[in-house]
């Protein structure tokens, strides 16, 4: 394949680069300097690695991590972190041609692993070719194109489910939106008190300050939606807005009040929200492989959308696998849970 003229910039700003990226209707959230410092401030062994690069069509954007574990010698670069959309924005540089190739082997660190997920607001696109060295896997996330008013996408949710969301709506369960530390807390809380049903806790476990600085970083492009009931938090739900698009993505919930079904709620609210807000779609986020979490998000008018996933087992992580065998994650199949862990297997060489 034929390679592009790349050329490094070596200055640039967060501004710039955002900036940059309000143009392009395929870039998300995650793709943006504001969600890096996020991440950078709430994992100490993330580095940002991410590159810029000039071509004759024009900047060319790819946000790079570096998480690194044992001093530095077990290293992943991935494409977004933690496990969320990412890649080269624009994705490609002509039609059908990937900018994915031509950047991994620029970038070299042939000993590395690699996590590079797909972007699935890049559309339907026909499979890529496997990366050298790189297994090429798909997941698919759940998609929905908002109407332009809250009524029409009322009038195409089912009479059972409208009904349904009539009668919980009447049992005095209250949603509202929330910026308070104590309610991030709470909500942290009930995920951690998932861990018993699921079996133990993850090896992968999100901490307090990811969701606190989530809040506190992302400003009017995050937004935390609670359940209470008598003053009690039922459940929470972060949902991150931005570039039109909304992405559902954690939710957590209190286990003893799900007959009160305080997920149902939320997302009702978080989609009426968007459309009132003029967002154009409502990204469900993957479902982990769980049949009864897709056809929960199915019943909110979610339509399957796939993207791909490239990874490459590097050196170190080769050595680690051969003496211990790979673990993959659990997650609870609860409904309305959207753990963005859920995207990934978890591994050692993750």
């Amino acid at each position: 394949m034929e390679q592009p003229d790349l050329k490094d910039r070596q200055v640039w700003t967060d501004e710039q680069w955002d900036q940059q990226l309000a143009s392009q209707g395929e870039a998300s959230f995650f793709h943006t300097r504001r969600w890096a410092r996020i991440v950078l401030a709430s994992f100490p062994n993330l580095r940002d690695a991410s590159v810029w690069l000039d071509s004759e069509r024009g900047p060319i954007l790819f946000p790079l991590y570096a998480w690194r574990r044992a001093g530095g010698l077990l290293t992943t670069y991935h494409s977004s972190f933690p496990f969320l959309y990412g890649g080269p924005i624009p994705g490609f540089l002509r039609e059908n041609v990937p900018l994915l190739h031509a950047l991994v082997i620029r970038l070299g660190r042939p000993l590395s692993s690699m996590h590079l997920v797909g972007n699935p607001l890049l559309g339907e696109r026909p499979a890529s070719p496997a990366l050298r060295g790189f297994r090429v896997t798909r997941d698919h996330t759940h998609w929905l194109d908002l109407p332009e008013s809250e009524d029409s996408y009322w009038s195409s949710l089912t009479t059972a489910k409208r009904n349904d969301v009539r009668r919980l709506g009447k049992k005095g369960v209250v949603i509202e939106e929330s910026r308070e530390p104590v309610d991030i807390d709470a909500v942290y809380q009930l995920y951690l008190g998932s861990f018993r049903r699921w079996g133990g806790p993850p090896r992968f476990t999100y901490p307090l300050e990811f969701y606190r600085n989530l809040v506190a970083m992302g400003g009017e492009a995050v937004r935390l939606t609670v359940a209470r009931r008598e003053g009690r938090i039922l459940g929470g739900t972060f949902t991150v807005r931005w570039n039109q698009v909304a992405h559902y993505l954690a939710g957590y919930f209190d286990h003893e009040s799900r007959a009160l079904r305080p997920n149902v709620l939320i997302q009702v609210d978080s989609i009426l929200s968007a459309i009132r807000d003029e967002f154009r779609c409502y990204d469900f986020l993957p479902s982990g492989g769980h049949a009864s979490v897709e056809t929960f998000k199915e019943s909110f008018g979610g339509v399957r959308r796939e993207f791909e996933i490239q990874h490459r087992v590097g050196l170190g992580h080769r050595l680690l696998r051969a003496r211990r065998p790979v673990r993959e994650v659990s997650v609870h199949p609860e409904a309305g849970h959207a753990d963005p862990g859920a995207l990934s297997a978890e591994r050692d060489d993750l």
